[in-house]
């Protein structure tokens, strides 16, 4: 007799894995919302950190002035305050008090004649020390020159020339206009300001004829720079072209050789 074969256990249909969890999703979603959130910040951001710039530099001087006021025993005898508790929450709005108060007696100062003598006294005083009269009297200068324009810039007009080498052109502002006595021609010096700060950039002196004139404002100009092209206009005049004798006088200095056959 055979034995009996074993009974086999019936077959089970294959178990699917249970689905893994969509990783990939909530990265990316994390991730932009993320994003998102960082560029509605930077501006933000960007505003603090400048204002608390102004602050820790205007305040510089003041700050010490505010916390020795507070802590004094007068102000305790006289307020039945804390002094330790005011001196923390109280300096810093006392300390911009206090730095308004001498930007305003300065200028109450230069309101009098005897103000006026005492300012251009001290004003000699810095512009004869060996150090700092340089950097002293540039900034006047400059101050002069912005004050001279009703407290705008001082910047005339923008401008494009071809900068860093020619066929790249490059925004710039133009600061005076300058006549070469023994030809006559006509010089502009302009400011070609760097992207992000254009507060620092590069000085060149170009002949009127080779800088190209656009309807820019100035202000418009400056907001170009800051955001990198990122708020420029999509369709803007950029002005004429450059004459052709300026042109053909450029090609001649690119390619030498091809006006000699």
């Amino acid at each position: 007799m055979t034995p009996n074969p074993t009974p086999s256990s019936p077959s089970l249909p294959p178990t699917t894995p249970a689905s893994a969890p969509q990783s990939g999703a909530f990265r990316r979603h994390m991730q932009s919302v993320f994003i998102g959130g960082f560029v509605v910040l930077i501006p933000l951001l960007v505003t603090l950190y400048i204002l608390s710039f102004i602050y820790d530099f205007a305040t510089g001087f003041s700050y010490p002035v505010a916390r020795w006021i507070l802590k004094s025993n007068f102000v305790g005898h006289v307020a039945h305050i804390d002094t330790s508790r005011a001196a923390a929450y109280l300096a810093p709005v006392l300390a911009v008090l206090l730095t308004a108060g001498f930007i305003y007696l300065i200028g109450v100062l230069t309101t009098f004649v005897i103000g006026r003598q005492i300012l251009n006294a001290l004003d000699g005083f810095v512009e004869n020390l060996p150090l700092l009269k340089g950097i002293y009297g540039t900034t006047k200068q400059v101050i002069g020159v912005f004050r001279q324009s009703g407290g705008g810039s001082g910047f005339q007009r923008v401008v494009l020339v071809e900068f860093p080498r020619i066929g790249l052109w490059t925004l710039a502002f133009v600061t005076n206009e300058i006549t070469d006595t023994s030809c006559g021609e006509k010089y502009v010096t302009i400011f070609i300001p760097m992207t992000p700060n254009p507060t620092s950039g590069f000085f060149q002196m170009v002949r009127e004829h080779e800088v190209r004139n656009t309807d820019w404002t100035v202000d418009q100009g400056i907001k170009i720079v800051l955001s990198g092209g990122l708020l420029a206009p999509k369709e803007l005049n950029f002005g004429d072209s450059p004459a052709p004798a300026i042109v053909a006088e450029k090609t001649a200095i690119v390619d030498p050789g091809k006006n000699n056959g």
